[in-house]
């Protein structure tokens, strides 16, 4: 299988876990719990970017056209800002010019800045649409609604640099794989 193909499959993958746990959350909220909004594709998003780099973006773009169609958000112009706070997460690949991204594995406090700058980029981004559309920004909608999940999200983010292969460089890895198993392949046949 090519890397290409690989990566397909894991976007699709992980897309769909995104869009599972969004949609999860989005009946939650329908019921008793209105004003708990739990939408976790914020750290899925944030994982593939690490694996895939720019290639997160196509998950975005799904995200934010299942958030339009679940809340029915049509008008253009919120409808714009939406997918500009969703995209807004791909700010934190500027980690990856900074510092390696096993550094920002193995360190807590990178893994913590590198979800923070994300959803605080898609957070200020909803503020600043709610500033110029409505001339207002209701702060403690906005807080209440995105307080539990960068808590939760956070949480995603400590397991997932836990697991062995999970939050790495996929191209890397893959490549790093099939250079050791054409070693081991010319070592068993010598």
């Amino acid at each position: 299988m090519t890397i290409a193909k690989y990566r397909l499959m894991d976007l699709i993958f992980l897309g769909l876990v995104a869009v599972v746990v969004d949609l999860i959350g989005f009946f939650a909220s329908q019921k008793e719990l209105i004003f708990l909004y739990v939408t976790l594709s914020a750290p899925i998003i944030l994982i593939i970017y690490f694996r895939w780099g720019v290639y997160g973006f196509f998950v975005n773009g799904v995200i934010a056209l299942m958030h339009t169609l679940l809340y029915q958000n049509f008008e253009i112009l919120p409808m714009i800002g939406y997918f500009a706070s969703i995209f807004a997460l791909g700010s934190a690949m500027i980690w990856f010019k900074i510092t390696s991204k096993s550094n920002i594995r193995s360190e807590v406090l990178l893994v913590t800045l590198y979800f923070l700058t994300g959803y605080l980029a898609l957070f200020i981004t909803q503020a600043m649409i709610q500033l110029v559309l409505f001339e207002t920004v209701e702060w403690i909608v906005l807080i209440s609604r995105h307080g539990f999940n960068i808590i939760l999200g956070w949480v995603i983010m400590m397991i997932a640099r836990h697991q062995e292969d999970f939050m790495v460089d996929m191209k890397t890895y893959l490549l790093k794989q099939i250079k050791e198993r054409l070693e081991e392949e010319r070592i068993y046949e010598s």
